[in-house]
């Protein structure tokens, strides 16, 4: 998707109809840094997105199974190298290294059939 604004802060980074039932990988500014983030659909319809790193250890969810952002039973988001799962409606890590934590959620928008990331309000690099 060609990256586009609206509102002068919200920068385009999916359509609707393109997050697959498996979650779908995209890039954001989180500063000055160009950062991975993950959009996944919840039970209820609802869009959810988190940077695709886990709260163990800074590495993405999906370092050693790239793509692959979920656990055997397709509940929850899990991390490849730790086996920590999150639950994908609120970004909670239910079991391993890191139970307790949260993903980061990154602040969106849904505009029409466009979904959009607020990059101004990601917060900051140095925000954990």
């Amino acid at each position: 998707m060609t990256r586009t604004t609206y509102d002068g802060r919200m920068t385009a980074i999916a359509h609707l109809r393109d997050i697959p039932s498996r979650g779908l990988k995209f890039t954001y500014k989180d500063g000055p840094f160009d950062e991975q983030g993950i959009l996944v659909r919840v039970a209820d319809g609802t869009i959810r997105a988190y940077k695709n790193e886990c709260r163990h250890l800074p590495m993405p969810l999906d370092d050693r199974e790239p793509g692959d952002l979920w656990d055997e039973s397709g509940r929850h988001l899990v991390c490849s190298a730790h086996g920590a799962r999150y639950r994908p409606d609120d970004g909670l890590c239910v079991s391993g290294p890191c139970k307790g934590s949260h993903l980061k959620e990154i602040p969106l928008r849904i505009n029409g059939d466009e979904v959009y990331v607020d990059e101004t309000a990601v917060g900051s690099f140095f925000d954990v």
